[in-house]
């Protein structure tokens, strides 16, 4: 059973917050793992998607690098043995990195027990990188990142990609899932008033069904700017009008096929930003981790003299967790988030 059934069985987002903040103090007095790491080992993409700011040529030319080898040892003794999840690729193309199936491995090898990809998929299709030696490394979950489901739209929308190699991608993923079960395929498809026609009648599935490939999960995700790109309609209101006969069209369909679909509700559309209470913010602060080539955990983490249990001591962590929940005094103000709200159906 996945992680999002899960969820769904128990009601783990109907769980107050004070208890979710309890349990991870828990888990970091216990030192067990609680961490989320996210990672990019690569700051480069193959393509140049029109909602994405690679499309933005002032912004590309600013990210460069490759993590480098004493990152990643201080990736495998200071952080893996602590994390929860494994996410690879969160800004950029994780199959640009010409040791991913390594990376992947030295993660199982420390205990980390889901590790996960999100990749536009345009180098598995061409043989460039392995889909095997990523399985046998012991890879759980493919995002596939898709925004167009015909040749048209998707090719408009993600300039550098070639809807033939989506498509042998499909039939890739179909044959080595029958053969042995894994991996998990998330599908994430980006929202905007170009491809929203590709949310109608059974258009979101067909590429999958040609290909015999079962989804597992599908994402929907309204377009937000997240940084200059070369696409500059952010206005929802097309969605708001449409949402039946699209987004709670591929809900319906997935259902049907037994696939877990998170998506938006109307309500969440009429007012995109999310306000973080202190509680929520409190918890991803901590258990947050991005790894970059720049970027280890936060700012002031210094691993070559302390462990994330003695940093977080030095944060004074049981304090803000224990004045969080209990509320003496100002820990920290509201955040703004531009996190939507997902129902899980």
């Amino acid at each position: 059973m996945d992680i999002y059934k899960i969820i769904k069985l128990v009601g783990i987002n109907k769980v107050p917050g004070f208890v979710k903040l309890l349990g991870l103090w828990s888990l970091i007095k216990l030192k067990r793992r609680f961490l989320g790491v996210f990672i990019d080992p690569v700051a480069a993409c193959n393509l140049r998607c029109k909602m994405c700011y690679f499309s933005n040529p002032q912004k590309r030319s600013q990210l460069k690098g490759t993590i480098s080898e004493d990152k990643l040892t201080t990736l495998e003794n200071k952080i893996l043995p602590y994390a929860l999840k494994m996410q690879i690729g969160c800004g950029t193309e994780p199959t640009l990195y010409p040791n991913l199936a390594l990376l992947i491995k030295k993660s199982k090898n420390k205990g980390v027990p889901y590790i996960s990809i999100t990749t536009n998929g345009q180098l598995i299709a061409q043989n460039k990188i392995s889909l095997d030696a990523l399985i046998e490394a012991g890879l759980d979950e493919i995002t596939i990142s898709v925004h167009g489901t015909t040749k048209e739209i998707y090719e408009e929308l993600m300039p550098g990609a070639k809807f033939e190699l989506l498509t042998e991608l499909i039939h890739k993923l179909g044959i080595i899932k029958s053969n042995t079960g894994k991996p998990l395929i998330r599908v994430n498809f980006t929202i905007n008033s170009l491809n929203i026609e590709n949310l109608r009648g059974n258009c979101f599935f067909s590429p999958w069904d040609d290909g015999n490939c079962k989804i597992d999960i599908i994402q929907l995700r309204p377009v937000q700017k997240i940084g200059e790109s070369e696409w500059k309609d952010f206005d929802l209101s097309f969605l708001e009008k449409n949402y039946n006969e699209t987004v709670g069209n591929v809900i319906e369909r997935a259902k049907q096929r037994d696939i877990t679909c998170l998506a938006p509700t109307i309500d969440s559309l009429k007012n995109n930003f999310d306000i973080q209470d202190d509680v929520s913010a409190l918890l991803e602060d901590i258990s947050y981790c991005y790894i970059s080539p720049d970027t280890i955990y936060k700012n002031d983490f210094l691993p070559s003299k302390e462990n994330i249990f003695s940093y977080l001591k030095k944060k004074k962590m049981s304090s803000l967790i224990f004045k969080t929940i209990f509320g003496k005094g100002k820990v920290r103000g509201k955040n703004t988030s531009k996190k939507l709200q997902y129902k899980v159906s």
